[in-house]
């Protein structure tokens, strides 16, 4: 009669164990999904920043490659790509599959000795993370900025002395700043950086740019310098002239005489620039950026 008592009760054990177990799964697997999920936010903001992080060496590393190409061939034109846009995404998936198989008639040596007694279990989980990171360059194909870039380098490297009558390399550089700054040495500094072989690069340079043999390198007191020059070289790649202008507009006749057909031209505004020179402390004004454009500029016509 005992040992009936103690079979029943025995069974209605492993009943109540099979029921608790499998109530308790569900939940389980939810707490692992959402702790899961919580895992991609941070995942998300660490990978944004590492990217954004990069953003700084992209542009040195492309001003030092520069850099050293014009010290091999001061006649070299220069390869400037501007990152204008970049996305970073982070795709978690999970899945947590267990299979519950309810054993009675295991004994209870077997129960003890299973660590699950009563009850045996199959897990079989699985998770997959996909991390897109990308950045969207627009490389320099104006005309234009690109002769201004490359005059900034050949001040740098040249000093100035490779300027002719077909690329006034002093003249445009300084036409784009008109207004804002007339010393060219705050936006092409010189003395900071430094040239040789790669036997020659110190271990403690922070940047190192090289083309073929040449290498090109700032130490950390050089670091200025190195950033100044970036921000002209972007400024060049990215913007218009400073100068202020104003829009004119002429009516007249073939005979001298006033009609009705209009000339518009844009011109410097020589009153507001003189305005400006005489404020202290003026070192900046609103930029007029302008997105890579769709089509070449240069297939622009106007019909006759």
């Amino acid at each position: 009669m005992r040992a009936r008592i103690r079979a029943f009760e025995s069974s209605a054990y492993c009943a109540s164990s099979g029921r608790l177990a499998r109530a308790w799964w569900p939940i389980l697997i939810c707490l692992l999904a959402s702790i899961s999920g919580c895992r991609t936010h941070l995942s998300l903001r660490d990978n944004t920043l590492r990217t954004a992080g990069t953003l700084t060496d992209l542009n040195y590393q492309q001003v030092l490659d520069n850099l050293a190409r014009f010290h091999d061939n001061p006649a070299a034109m220069p390869s400037f790509a501007v990152v204008n846009a970049g996305t970073v995404n982070v795709a978690d998936q999970t899945s947590f599959n267990a299979n519950a198989t309810y054993a009675p008639t295991l004994t209870l040596g077997q129960q003890i000795g299973s660590g699950l007694p009563l009850l045996s279990l199959l897990f079989n989980p699985s998770g997959q993370r996909n991390v897109t990171e990308n950045w969207s360059l627009a490389p320099v194909t104006d005309i234009d900025n690109l002769r201004r870039i490359r005059c900034a380098y050949q001040l740098l490297v040249a000093g100035g002395t490779l300027d002719s009558n077909c690329i006034p390399c002093q003249d445009l550089i300084k036409r784009f700043y008109l207004g804002e700054q007339d010393d060219l040495d705050c936006v092409i500094p010189k003395g900071w950086y430094g040239v040789g072989c790669k036997k020659d690069v110190p271990e403690c340079a922070c940047y190192v740019g090289h083309c073929g043999k040449t290498y090109v390198w700032v130490n950390a007191d050089g670091l200025d310098g190195l950033t100044r020059f970036t921000m002209t070289v972007i400024d060049l790649a990215t913007g218009k002239p400073h100068a202020p202008t104003k829009t004119v507009v002429r009516t007249f006749g073939p005979d001298g005489k006033l009609q009705n057909t209009q000339v518009t031209t844009t011109e410097i505004d020589s009153e507001a620039l003189k305005e400006m020179r005489k404020e202290a402390g003026q070192t900046d004004r609103a930029r007029q950026y302008l997105s890579p454009p769709l089509v070449n500029p240069g297939l622009f016509f106007v019909p006759h």
